[in-house]
């Protein structure tokens, strides 16, 4: 298990955006929230190999009893980023009915955990790469007789990444200078962004960072603006709205430069006259 239990202790109730919370107005009642130690599982595929598996850990910290249960989804992102969830086998690159998990109905005593199996069925027929998330659930507390107040469910996501190691590719399709505020005063570029528009066209998920280079028309640096790593899956396109520092007057050439760890770089360019 690459020492994950090890260190199990310390990732315990962690929080992420995949953290879904339920709030329902019903009566306050001691209910265990369970929790996993993992939210990303990479499955490599390798050729000849029918069958693969890895493992995360449910935890219940509660002096009482819990449980939850495990449903599959699809999911995808949006081109801010955001994670979206389908029914599965809705997506093209779902890995539908090749993940099978168990236990899919967690019963957990007072202060224990429990391994969680992912094994990913008939792996040799999967042509492509494929996601799919599952979904951790524990029931909302049951109805009490003392007067109503407001409690929660926690759902934690848990990515399942089926991934062969095919090639990476990816390209700038478009950089833009958009406003970050409507009200924006009249040649103040610290209330512009570039607009940077990111394709992978690859066939595996990219882990991409890059810089945007602010230079003049005669190719000198004035600065640099950091883009922080960030996540596409194959096909998928993103949009990241990068903020411009405060410049003085002249010509500049914006310039984006993304590695996304193949073998190019990808980047795209756009002119800014500041009067």
């Amino acid at each position: 298990m690459n020492g994950r239990l090890s260190d199990c202790a310390r990732r315990w109730g962690r929080t992420t955006a995949l953290i879904a919370v339920a709030f329902v107005a019903i009566q306050s009642s001691a209910s265990a929230q369970i929790s996993v130690d993992e939210l990303e599982l990479h499955i490599p595929l390798k050729r000849g190999v029918t069958t693969v598996s890895d493992v995360f850990h449910a935890a219940n910290p509660a002096a009482a009893p819990g449980q939850a249960t495990i449903v599959a989804q699809d999911w995808d992102r949006n081109e801010r980023g955001d994670n979206r969830y389908y029914p599965l086998g809705t997506l093209p690159t779902s890995c539908g009915s090749h993940v099978k998990v168990f236990p899919s109905v967690l019963q957990l005593g007072p202060r224990s955990t429990q391994t969680v199996r992912v094994t990913i069925d008939s792996a040799a027929s999967i042509q492509t790469n494929c996601y799919t998330i599952l979904f951790v659930e524990t029931p909302p507390p049951p109805r009490g007789s003392n007067g109503a107040a407001l409690v929660y469910s926690v759902r934690y996501g848990v990515k399942i990444y089926v991934e062969r190691d095919l090639p990476l590719g990816a390209e700038v399709e478009n950089v833009a200078i958009a406003p970050r505020d409507d009200k924006a005063a009249k040649g103040d570029t610290s209330l512009k962004q570039v607009v940077v528009t990111y394709h992978n066209t690859g066939a595996k998920q990219t882990m991409t960072h890059g810089t945007l280079e602010v230079r003049r028309s005669d190719n000198s640096v004035v600065t640099k603006v950091n883009i922080a790593e960030f996540p596409t899956l194959p096909g998928a396109t993103r949009r990241l709205g990068v903020p411009l520092p405060r410049l003085q007057r002249g010509k500049y050439v914006l310039l984006a430069l993304l590695d996304y760890d193949g073998a190019e770089i990808a980047a795209g360019q756009v002119d800014l006259e500041i009067p």
